[in-house]
């Protein structure tokens, strides 16, 4: 039988991370797996070309992100070399404009979101991950609590990320976005910053209108297998930071609303099992599993982090202030 929050909550979690199923909680809308199935089962507007499909299908990806930089680069060569582009141009404003239509039919609205109390639990802790693309932790925060006792990085010019400059001073809590999110923008050398207007609502698409070498995208990976996420961390200075932060962090993590799935997590799966410094993991465990379902992902989840000197804890995902009934926006559950 698992444990319950109350039953481990004094323990000092001085790290959280979040997954999907605590943002899933939230807004049921983000039960689907992946913004490209989303969009082409809902018949989001404008309609991705048959030319659009086929740059996913030759690139392999269903990442947005990933094929509207494959444009851009295409745009810049052809332009080089003295080619016509209107046709490139056009294809990449399909994908811009309906990645955007995508995001905003199934993202929460600022104004529903209970952010007081989701901010009030996010203050316990001392490192905060997520991989969560999504804006609920990001506005739950930096809405909620005091600018000086929260920093997530972006402190350089014009709200960028330097690998440089990652030193924390006095007793902040940080953030660490460890997929990306939609508040973050990288240009296409890959440094990345973010977008102070997305304080309070979802970014604009004509940020990421095509513009030459100064073109910037989107950073977050909302699908993906373990080794395409591990991949594209890998290729990114903020995200390489950010893994490098939650494969070395020390002390007890606490896991919300994520699954740490073998073929999805698998990167994540293995920073903390190599870990020495972590002494304590604490898991929740989706509550809305039968009994049997519940020890079967107990006994799969402790043998693949088992190590000498880490404790595990699995207790029911109800039972926590950030994913229970108090947090939810209640909305009809759409089939998609």
């Amino acid at each position: 039988m698992l444990q319950t929050w109350n039953d481990i909550k004094d323990q000092n979690w001085n790290n959280l991370l979040l997954g999907n199923g605590f943002s899933t909680n939230i807004w049921n809308k983000y039960s689907y797996s992946s913004l490209y199935e989303y969009s082409t089962t809902n018949t989001i507007q404008p309609l991705l070309t048959e030319n659009v499909k086929k740059i996913f299908s030759e690139l392999a990806t269903i990442n947005f992100e990933e094929v509207l930089k494959a444009l851009a680069f295409a745009i810049l060569v052809k332009d080089a070399i003295g080619e016509e582009t209107d046709e490139l141009l056009g294809l990449y404003k399909n994908v811009q404009d309906n990645l955007f239509n995508t995001v905003y039919a199934v993202h929460v609205k600022f104004e529903e979101l209970k952010i007081q109390k989701i901010g009030e639990e996010l203050k316990y802790f001392k490192k905060i991950f997520t991989t969560c693309y999504d804006l609920i932790p990001y506005w739950s925060s930096f809405n909620t609590l005091p600018s000086a006792d929260i920093c997530d990085f972006f402190w350089s010019a014009n709200s960028s990320f330097d690998p440089e400059d990652t030193e924390l001073y006095g007793n902040k809590s940080a953030f660490y976005y460890l997929h990306g999110a939609l508040h973050l923008k990288q240009d296409l050398q890959g440094k990345v910053s973010k977008m102070l207007t997305t304080a309070k609502c979802l970014p604009n698409k004509s940020d990421f209108d095509y513009a030459g070498n100064s073109t910037e995208l989107p950073l977050y990976i909302s699908e993906g297998k373990s080794e395409y996420k591990l991949k594209k961390i890998q290729s990114n200075s903020y995200l390489t930071f950010c893994y490098h932060s939650f494969s070395k962090m020390s002390g007890n993590l606490l896991v919300l609303g994520h699954s740490l799935d073998e073929n999805y997590d698998n990167h994540l799966v293995e920073a903390i099992r190599n870990n020495e410094k972590l002494t304590k993991v604490a898991i929740s465990i989706y509550s809305g599993l039968s009994e049997t379902e519940k020890d079967r992902l107990k006994l799969k989840l402790s043998a693949n982090l088992v190590r000498d000197g880490l404790e595990l804890y699995f207790f029911e995902s109800k039972t926590h202030p950030l994913i229970n009934e108090n947090v939810k926006v209640e909305v009809e559950t759409e089939t998609v």
